[in-house]
């Protein structure tokens, strides 16, 4: 029987000024957060939670599928994840009701169907997704390469 592993992730927040934020963890840059201007108040140029949100799931989808992908020796050429979060509001509440992935990921002939089914191990292991109750959708586009030079680009060490 293995031991559980657990992990802590600390983060800790202070106001700057009117609807802005910094957020901090040990060691890391700063990051200005900021309500998001499509509300009252909101601040243009400054990442929002939404953001933030949306861009710890399509990182995390990325990497994970960048680890597992390593983990078993299917090639990765190119992975480019974009993501849209959309949210809803009504009677004042606002909550997510979807987001969406659209992956393209490039890899060796006669390895997308490997890459469908670690796009799918993906989403069962990706940390952010498991965390949310909002649905998300996935669009994946898997592209082959025969060029040596673009094989030889993109490594990961993990």
């Amino acid at each position: 029987m293995g031991m559980a592993k657990v992990h802590r992730y600390e983060v800790r927040t202070r106001t700057t000024d009117d609807r802005r934020v910094t957020l901090e963890s040990s060691g890391k840059r700063t990051l200005r957060v900021a309500t998001p201007p499509d509300f009252r108040g909101g601040v243009r140029g400054t990442w929002s939670p939404e953001e933030l949100l949306v861009g710890s799931l399509a990182t995390c989808f990325e990497l994970t599928l960048i680890a597992l992908a390593d983990r078993v020796k299917v090639p990765l050429h190119t992975v480019d994840v974009g993501a849209t979060g959309h949210v809803e509001g009504k009677a004042g509440q606002y909550h997510f009701v979807a987001i969406e992935l659209d992956a393209r990921v490039i890899t060796d002939p006669e390895r997308e169907e490997d890459v469908r089914q670690l796009a799918d191990l993906t989403r069962e292991r990706c940390i952010v997704e498991s965390a949310l109750k909002t649905a998300v959708s996935l669009d994946l586009e898997v592209d082959v390469t025969t060029d040596a030079l673009v094989s030889s680009k993109r490594s990961w060490a993990l």
